[in-house]
């Protein structure tokens, strides 16, 4: 399965008073395009600082991203971030995150065109992720107009006359006598052709007009909406894709620098297969325009070495569509080495530059005067609420246009969190993180979004990382479960194959704290499956294996050394040394 997503060695710590807290220690994940990905745990292990580690959401200080690669549609989501924050030792005091404010303002620049467009998040709680004070459809609409104003100018640009089928609307709305009833036909009628209800509304109430005669002024008013705007749409569609190509340009060039690891996964010797007889790297020189590999023993690289690198670098290319070597154009002989070489600039770069900034300029002018903001916005956001109501009736909320216009303490936790999956869905995103979105809410409610979520990844394609304490929504929902204790991945399978033959000892545990009232008889008065224990304090963890402290099976080997996540069957991953053919002999 071609992977969308892929982190490797993923840090995450905070500073505080008692110390350093190392809450994600090296997490490793992979999830392909259509997966759904499961992380289970208990409270404390990780995984929300997981998620936010993946938006780039850390709150900067006193948290840090201190290192590993996240590969997102082969670009490094944090290639260009390692100044923005450092620890700063203290003497007699815990270390002081330090940020760094103009690299981080830059990085988190390149990270908005990624956040909702690319990667989306439902969040923990609706409550206190939605705005209280503003209306959850304009809170919907907001992400449109940021992340999809060129689909949004292309859909007026493209909007031609008034429809028959509009026409009706209009004609029910002028025959309607129930002012409620014609309050939601002229509010769909405006919608779907853009024009404002009070002018509507006056066309509807002028005295003395014939059917005939409203029909012409609402067609009169369509077209001088289309001619008044099509010039500011067309400056807008060309800034965006200027600032698309942009900041495609920064994350290609910060991404070549950070090939180093994808490269030495491919050729050592140490993380897989023996590649095809070639020498044993030696060294990897990451540069803006070429990878350079030395290999051991080779002096000057034959052309044998040559073709052996590019025959490699094809078929893992081949293999996963999506890998960050696919920035690689060709492989050539370099002095002493093999460069595996990246396409050339386009000249053309520059230019598109300075007219972006010329462009950005002029735009934040006119956004910057009111009455000219005002008259020029207004077209985008009558076709970002025509957006945003498909969405509402894409999640199942009644009434959308009603639910349009309230806000968030006005809805039931059910629809603030369908409002946010509304929003999650706005951009179409290539992958989705649901942070526990079902937490407190009942058991019926809870089935909706389930199957509401099932229903849109089956109709987007999209890949979901699903957070959540409770194992038989991953039964459900999930194709593949990775089990975090600790800050780290202790267990990676498929979904049945957990279920059906759990390998590490923590997974087992929570395994068996499900009881069942069909499988298992539950006596009166036995205490139920427990695992012995709590989560240990992640500013001083236990050394060796995090889980040796609860495991039942723990030997010396577990209480010195860290266990690495190794592949024990054709897809399943552990980290125990239980399974270690040394331990066992």
């Amino acid at each position: 399965m071609d992977p969308v997503l892929v982190v490797r060695g993923l840090k995450t710590e905070f500073s505080t008073q008692r110390g350093v807290v190392h809450a994600v220690d090296g997490v490793d994940l992979e999830i392909g395009r259509g997966e759904v990905l499961g992380l289970v745990g208990e409270s404390g292990c990780g995984k929300s600082v997981t998620a936010l580690s993946l938006m780039y959401l850390i709150p900067q200080p006193p948290g840090r991203i201190a290192s590993g690669q996240i590969w997102f549609q082969g670009y490094d989501l944090l290639a260009g971030s390692q100044d923005e924050v450092v620890l700063v030792p203290r003497e007699d005091k815990p270390p002081k995150i330090v940020r760094h404010d103009p690299a981080l303002k830059r990085h988190r620049a390149r990270m908005n065109k990624i956040r909702g467009r690319e990667i989306s998040m439902i969040f923990q709680e609706p409550m206190s992720s939605l705005n209280p004070v503003l209306s959850v459809g304009y809170q919907v609409a907001e992400v449109l107009l940021y992340q999809r104003r060129r689909q949004i100018c292309d859909a007026l640009l493209s909007r031609k006359d008034i429809t028959k089928d509009d026409l009706e609307i209009f004609k029910h709305a002028v025959e309607s006598a129930d002012a409620e009833e014609r309050d939601h036909l002229v509010a769909d009628f405006c919608v779907r052709t853009g024009l404002q209800a009070e002018a509507v509304n006056t066309v509807i109430e002028r005295s003395g007009l014939q059917l005939a005669e409203r029909i012409d002024r609402v067609r009169s008013l369509a077209g001088r909406r289309r001619i008044g705007s099509r010039w500011f749409l067309r400056f807008l569609k060309r800034l965006d894709e200027l600032e698309d190509h942009h900041f495609q340009r920064e994350w290609q060039k910060l991404s070549r620098l950070s090939l180093a690891q994808p490269v030495l996964e491919l050729f050592s010797h140490e993380r897989g297969p023996e590649p095809g007889g070639l020498p044993r790297l030696l060294r990897i020189s990451p540069g803006e325009t070429a990878v350079q590999l030395y290999f051991q023993g080779v002096t000057s690289a034959s052309e044998t070495l040559r073709s052996g690198v590019e025959s490699r670098v094809k078929q893992a290319v081949a293999a996963s569509p999506g890998s960050p070597l696919r920035a690689i154009r060709s492989v050539a002989i370099g002095s002493g080495c093999v460069e595996l070489r990246f396409a050339p600039e386009d000249g053309s770069a520059r230019r598109e530059d300075a007219e972006y900034r010329s462009r950005a300029f002029l735009y934040w002018f006119l956004m910057n005067t009111p009455i000219v903001r005002r008259a020029l916005s207004r077209p985008l956001e009558e076709e970002a609420k025509r957006h945003v109501l498909e969405l509402l009736k894409l999640v199942r909320i009644p009434e959308p246009t009603k639910i349009y216009h309230e806000y968030p303490h006005e809805l039931s936790g059910g629809m603030q969190q369908r409002v946010m999956i509304a929003m999650a869905l706005a951009c179409d995103p290539a992958m989705m993180i649901a942070d526990e979105p079902t937490t407190a809410l009942d058991v019926t409610t809870q089935a909706q979004i389930l199957k509401l979520i099932k229903d849109l990844r089956e109709r987007m394609n999209s890949a979901i990382l699903y957070i959540t304490h409770d194992l038989a929504v991953i039964a459900e929902i999930s194709d593949r479960v990775a089990v975090m204790y600790a800050g780290k991945i202790v267990e990676d399978a498929p979904v049945d194959e957990l279920f059906a033959n759990p390998m590490h000892p923590y997974a087992q545990g929570l395994l068996q704290s499900i009881v069942s009232m069909d499988s298992r008889k539950v006596e009166p008065g036995v205490p139920l499956p427990t695992i012995t224990g709590t989560v240990p304090d992640l500013i001083s963890p236990p050394k060796g294996c995090r889980f040796h402290p609860r495991c039942p099976f723990a030997f010396d080997r577990c209480r010195k050394e860290d266990p690495a996540l190794v592949l024990r069957g054709e897809r399943h991953k552990v980290a125990c040394h239980l399974y270690d053919k040394e331990a066992a002999a």
